[in-house]
C-alpha cells in the first residue's frame, strides 16, 4: 500500500499504444506472428541505458510451437531450443515470472540474494530453488552445478558474461532491466515459447489483459493529469519515461504520464526541473533511507509543484514498481496506482 510523502518525485507520459501491440500479441493462437516496435538507444544521466532492440522484440514466431526444435529470436540472435526444458535458470524477475505463469519453478535465480526480492504473487507460485547471487553479477559456478538445461539472461546486465553463460547451457537473452511494458509481455512470449508452453502462456496472458483492462475501466475519464513514476536515491531523483516498465503500465490505464522523452528509460531530475514538469500526481520508489528528495521538502520551490501541493505524491514500494516487472508487477502496479488515485 501506498503512503502520502512530503516529498516525492517522479516520471512520465504515456505508452499505451505500444502496449495495446503486446496484448494483440499474446492473445494470438499458437502458431501466429507478433511483433514489438524497435526502439532506439539512450542514455539516462542515472546509467539506465536502453539496449538497442534486436528480433527479440521485434516478432515472436510461435510457428514452432509444439515442436521438438524451436528456434527463439533472443538479443544474442536466434537460439535453438530442443527438447523441452526442465531445468531453467533464469537472470532477472521477469522471468520467473514468466516461467510462473506456465508451471516452472527455475532451479535457480538471481534473486539478490533475497528471497523477498521476489513478490508475493510470483513467490507463492514456485517452489523450492537455488540463489545463483546478484542480478549485476550472477554466480557461474553455481549456475553450472545446478546443471541447467536452459539460462535466461538479461542483455544489459549479462552481456559480459554471455558467452560463459553460453558454454554452461543454452543461453537466450531476452530484455527485462530496461524493457518497458509491452517488451515484457513479449519476452513472456518468447519464454513460453522456449519451454514449449505456448497454449499456457497465451492463456496466462489474456488471463492477465482481462485483468488488466478491468482495472483500466475502475479509473474514472478525465485523467489525474500530469502523473509521473520516480526512483530517489541519495543521490539522484531518476524520473522514468514511457520505455520504463512502471510507467508503461500507467500509460496503459490511460494516464497522462511525465516526463515524455522516449530515447532515455529515465531522466536525471533537479529541483528546479520538477518544478518546470510540474507533475499532478508522483509516485516516487526510494532505494536508500534518506534521498535527494528529502533535501528539498523545506523548499518553496518544491511546495509548489503541484503534486505536493495536492497531497498526491505517493510513496511506493520499488521492489515492485521498478524490480520486478512481469504480469504479477503490472497488476500490483495498476492496482496500487488506482487505489491511490481513487481513495478506494
Amino acid at each position: 500500500m501506498s503512503r502520502h510523502v512530503g516529498l516525492r518525485t517522479a516520471r512520465r507520459p504515456a505508452a499505451a499504444a505500444c502496449t495495446v501491440l503486446a496484448f494483440a500479441l499474446m492473445s494470438a493462437a499458437c502458431g501466429g506472428t507478433a511483433g514489438s516496435a524497435a526502439k532506439g538507444t539512450g542514455a539516462a544521466p542515472d546509467g539506465r541505458k536502453a539496449v538497442a532492440k534486436t528480433p527479440a522484440t521485434a516478432a515472436v514466431d510461435l510457428g514452432s510451437c509444439g515442436k521438438d526444435s524451436r528456434v527463439v529470436q533472443g538479443d544474442n540472435g536466434p537460439v535453438t531450443v530442443t527438447g523441452t526444458p526442465k531445468r531453467v535458470v533464469a537472470l532477472e524477475f521477469s522471468f520467473v515470472d514468466a516461467l510462473a505463469n506456465v508451471g516452472i519453478t527455475p532451479v535457480g535465480i538471481a534473486d539478490d540474494g533475497d528471497p523477498k526480492r521476489i513478490i508475493d504473487p510470483v513467490r507463492q507460485k514456485i517452489d523450492h530453488y537455488t540463489s545463483v547471487g546478484l542480478r549485476q553479477s550472477p554466480n557461474l559456478q553455481v549456475i553450472k552445478s545446478l546443471k541447467p538445461d536452459l539460462i535466461i539472461a538479461d542483455p544489459k546486465r549479462d552481456s559480459a558474461v554471455e558467452k560463459q553463460l553460453e558454454s554452461i547451457a543454452t543461453t537466450i537473452s531476452l530484455p527485462s532491466s530496461v524493457a518497458d511494458y509491452d517488451e515484457t509481455l513479449v519476452s513472456e512470449q518468447q519464454i513460453g515459447l522456449a519451454v514449449n508452453a505456448c497454449d499456457r502462456m497465451s492463456t496466462a496472458l489474456a488471463a492477465h489483459k482481462k485483468v488488466m483492462d478491468q482495472l483500466k475501466s475502475e479509473l474514472p475519464a478525465g485523467g489525474k493529469g500530469k502523473v509521473m513514476f520516480a526512483v530517489a536515491s541519495e543521490k539522484a531523483f531518476s524520473a522514468y519515461t514511457p520505455r520504463g516498465f512502471a510507467t508503461a503500465v500507467l500509460g496503459y490505464l490511460g494516464l497522462d504520464t511525465t516526463p515524455s522523452s522516449t530515447s532515455d528509460v529515465s531522466v536525471g531530475m533537479t529541483l528546479e526541473t520538477m518544478v518546470t514538469t510540474a507533475p499532478d500526481v508522483m509516485f516516487v520508489a526510494h532505494n536508500t533511507a534518506k534521498t535527494l528528495s528529502d533535501q528539498w521538502q523545506s523548499s518553496s520551490l518544491w511546495k509548489s509543484i503541484p503534486a505536493v501541493k495536492g497531497n498526491a505524491d505517493f510513496s511506493v514500494d520499488g521492489n515492485v514498481w521498478s524490480k520486478s516487472r512481469g504480469t504479477a508487477a503490472a497488476e500490483l502496479i495498476a492496482r496500487e496506482a488506482i487505489k491511490d488515485l481513487t481513495g478506494k
